[in-house]
């Protein structure tokens, strides 16, 4: 122990041979180290987030740690704040029964500390890690009301993501879950926003049998009525995604089939529109298909100023991904899921029928393929479907916009290629550029709307990875914080925007460049990467462009609802 050549490189050394030696000798090679026990933890730590590692020597540095720095629960509250999920089933046990005033301490600032502006994108991922596995042992050690600073955020969710899914590998029970839903749910305005959404989502990591029947059915009943009734748009999403995903699909379809017309002070409204389908020419028989009702939950946007692009550090950014802020005059709503297939085949039967049939897709999934012009008449005949005037219509009719003003589209010889758009206007229409992004963080500033870490995005999207080269039903994957879904990955989405520079760096009420040769594109597909996935990835293609990964949402600006008899009736 008094040695003086106890040096860096030597603890290293030593603590990397004991990590790496045959697991059986280990324990006796720590007795026989313990009088140098001091020594070895600083390089033993190192090894202890070393993610390059194996597993065992992982293991084996964490019970090293646990023989060499058991009774420091100051050092023991700070490993757990990095342990893997097997890590942590080693170290947990030395303060569950009696952590000290200072491990609370350190384990709620932690918890609680937000990361510092100057930190970079990469560095935010490690940080919000530590804070969930912070929260996540105070909930074990019964701190609930300790746990609940993890939840706030400014423009990076990465801390309420991790803990939504470290909960479970953590060991966290299901009821203790509950029992932090039971007690945020007596105030919400008492706790951080998004608390609501972060614990359902959470639960939503357990499967219906592992949920105790004696807590079930208050747990389904709590969930319809804030599906139901619940102004925020991000509880709203969690609560219906967490009904289907329980199993209680006709619950959540009761809900997502009722008229909530729009309200300033809810954060999202519910249209049903009901429409005459087109008829199938095939069909001798002439008869008009039975009129058909759809419901479209919108959620809503407030007017403000924005900061869109992505960071300067963030990874696979790309040079079109510039930096900007842009100011919204009115607010905007957005569809929270993407237009199906049954939807489109109402609209116009042609080629959408055909491709549905031949595909064997069911009704219900986005519907890809569609060209930029589709989705724009598609906007126009919905609106005209629920009794809205021309007047009302944000896009024009094409056949009143001259041909020579308005030359048309070669592949869409009906469709005028510069085709006109008045955000002033109550009618449906394609979001602009900015608002789909605007939407897809919904206050984030890192790679996507949950956070930065990619491992996570196949929790919220279909991507390249976990799509099967399909695409999928919409609303299988987790909502946003703001209660959108398919924001990264199933198809990505025509927006109004021509591709072009964006000119100043700040901007009002921006709808892309006057003219071009292609549409933007946001979003990802199925088909796509993850670096394609993220909130500010850009791409374009001409406006008569088909894909069988291209599809779309609808928007409008609900400014003028709340005082227009028509749209109340």
């Amino acid at each position: 122990p008094s040695d003086l050549d106890w040096d860096q490189e030597t603890t290293k050394f030593v603590a990397e041979q004991l990590v790496s030696a045959n697991p059986e000798f280990q324990p006796i090679y720590r007795k026989g180290l313990r009088s140098v026990k001091e020594k070895l933890v600083g390089a033993l730590t190192g090894l202890f987030t070393d993610k390059s590692l194996k597993e065992t020597q992982s293991l084996s540095a964490a019970n090293s740690l646990a023989d060499f720095a058991g009774d420091d629960q100051l050092k023991i509250a700070d490993l757990l704040t990095e342990a893997t999920p097997e890590q942590y089933a080693i170290l947990f046990p030395l303060i569950e029964k009696g952590a000290t005033a200072h491990a609370v301490s350190k384990l709620k600032e932690v918890a609680s500390s937000l990361p510092a502006d100057d930190l970079g994108s990469v560095p935010r991922i490690a940080f919000g890690q530590k804070r969930a596995n912070a929260a996540v042992t105070m909930l074990k050690l019964g701190e609930k009301e300790s746990v609940l600073p993890v939840f706030n955020w400014t423009d990076d969710p990465e801390a309420l993501t991790q803990f939504i899914f470290r909960c479970k590998p953590r060991g966290i029970p299901v009821g203790t879950l509950l029992d932090l839903l039971d007690l945020v749910s007596k105030d919400p305005m008492k706790y951080p926003k998004d608390t609501r959404y972060a614990v359902l989502l959470s639960i939503g990591e357990y499967g219906r049998n592992e949920i105790p029947a004696s807590r079930c059915e208050t747990l389904i009943n709590k969930l319809a009525d804030w599906y139901a009734n619940d102004p925020s748009s991000g509880v709203h999403g969690a609560a219906g995604w967490l009904l289907r995903h329980l199993g209680e699909k006709e619950v959540a379809e009761g809900v997502d089939q009722q008229m909530e017309l729009y309200s300033p002070d809810r954060e999202w409204f519910t249209l049903a529109i009901t429409v005459q389908p087109e008829q199938d020419k095939s069909n001798v028989s002439n008869r008009k298909p039975a009129k058909k009702t759809f419901y479209y939950t919108f959620i809503v946007f407030p007017q403000g100023e924005y900061l869109i692009g992505s960071p300067e550090d963030e990874t696979d950014r790309s040079e079109n991904e510039v930096r900007r802020k842009v100011v919204l005059t009115r607010p905007f709503a957005l569809l929270e899921r993407e237009v199906t297939y049954d939807e489109m085949i109402s609209f116009k039967r042609a080629p959408y029928a055909k491709w549905l049939i031949e595909e064997r897709k069911p009704l219900n999934i986005p519907c890809d393929g569609v060209h930029w012009y589709d989705s724009v008449a598609f906007c126009r005949w919905l609106g005209q479907e629920m009794g809205l005037t021309e007047t009302d219509q944000c896009y024009p009719d094409p056949d009143k916009l001259g041909k020579e003003e308005y030359p048309r589209d070669p592949k869409a010889t009906w469709a005028p290629e510069n085709w006109p758009l008045d955000l002033s206007k109550r009618g449906f229409r394609l979001p602009t550029e900015s608002e789909w992004e605007i939407a897809a963080r919904s206050g984030s500033q890192k790679s996507y709307g949950f956070g930065s870490e990619v491992s996570l995005l196949d929790r919220f999207g279909w991507f390249t990875e976990n799509s099967g080269k399909k695409v999928h039903p919409g609303r299988e994957k987790r909502p946003s914080v703001r209660g959108l879904f398919d924001l990264h990955g199933n198809l990505v989405e025509w927006t109004h925007d021509w591709d072009g520079a964006f000119g100043d760096s700040r901007q009002t009420d921006p709808v892309g460049a006057e003219s071009g040769s292609s549409r933007v594109l946001r979003g990802g597909s199925w088909g796509s990467d993850a670096a394609d996935c993220e909130s500010a990835t850009r791409s374009g293609y001409s406006p008569g462009y088909r894909s069988n990964n291209i599809g779309f949402r609808l928007a409008l600006s609900p400014s003028g609802i709340p005082q227009s008899p028509e749209a109340d009736k």
